[in-house]
C-alpha cells in the first residue's frame, strides 16, 4: 500500500490527533537544529530536506512529492536534531505526535512496514552519499557545507570550528581551502562571519551534487 492509502484507512483515534498545516513556498517546513516530535506527512506540494552526511558535510538529500514523510527518524532518536525541511512550493502536510505514532504503528501493520522501509532507504542513501563525499576535496566539501547553510538559512551561525567538523578538515587546511573559495570568487570571510558573494557560481560548480 501507498502512503496515501495507509493515510485514508487510518484508525478513528489516531485520525482525531492530525495536525493540518499549511506551508508557504520557500518557507520552511522543519527549522534546523530544533527538537522534533513529530511525524510529517506531505499531503500536497513539494519539499525539500537538508541532511548532514556521516562525514559531516551539508547537503541537499531529498526531494519529497505528495504523501510522502519526514521527521521519522528524529522521533526515534531524541538525540538527533533536525535539518531544514523548505516548501519548494505551497505545502500542505499533517503533523503527528510520535507518541501516536507508535500508537499507529501497534494497530496497522502497512503504516509499521512502511515506516521500516523509509528508514532503511535513507539509511542505504546516506551511506552511499558518505561514501562519495569523503573522496571529494576539501574544497569542495566546503563549498557543499557553506551553499547549504545559505540554503537554510544559518550562515550568519557557521563558525570556522563548525565548518572544520561538518567537512572533517583541520583548522590549517581548511584556511587554505576558504582562501581558494575566495579568491576564485565564490565567498568571502570578515570579521568571523561567512558569507555567498555568488551562490549561482557555487550552484554551478556544484551542479554534480545539489538536487534540482
Amino acid at each position: 500500500m501507498d502512503l496515501k492509502e495507509i493515510v485514508n484507512d487510518v484508525p478513528t483515534q489516531i485520525k482525531k490527533e492530525f495536525i493540518y498545516k499549511k506551508h508557504k513556498k520557500s518557507s520552511l517546513i522543519l527549522h534546523p537544529h530544533e527538537q522534533n516530535n513529530y511525524l510529517y506527512i506531505l499531503t500536497t506540494g513539494l519539499a525539500e530536506v537538508y541532511r548532514q552526511s556521516y562525514v559531516g558535510t551539508m547537503l541537499s538529500m531529498y526531494i519529497y512529492n505528495s504523501y510522502s514523510c519526514f521527521g521519522e527518524i528524529e522521533i526515534f532518536n531524541d538525540n538527533i536534531k533536525t535539518l531544514g525541511v523548505i516548501a519548494k512550493e505551497d505545502c500542505e502536510t499533517i503533523a503527528i505526535h510520535k507518541t501516536k505514532v507508535y500508537e499507529w504503528m501497534k494497530l496497522d501493520f502497512n503504516f509499521n512496514f512502511y515506516l521500516i522501509k523509509q528508514l532503511a532507504q535513507k539509511l542505504v542513501l546516506s551511506s552511499d552519499t558518505a561514501a562519495q563525499l569523503s573522496l571529494l576535496p576539501a574544497k569542495d566539501r566546503i563549498l557543499l557545507s557553506l551553499h547549504n547553510h545559505y540554503k537554510i538559512g544559518d550562515l550568519d551561525n557557521l563558525t570556522k570550528q563548525i565548518l572544520s567538523s561538518e567537512v572533517c578538515a583541520p583548522i590549517r587546511s581548511l584556511n587554505r581551502s576558504i582562501a581558494e573559495c575566495i579568491n576564485e570568487g565564490f565567498i568571502n570571510y570578515k570579521d568571523k562571519k561567512f558569507s555567498i558573494k555568488s551562490i549561482e557560481a557555487i550552484e554551478k560548480y556544484l551542479e554534480n551534487f545539489l538536487l534540482s
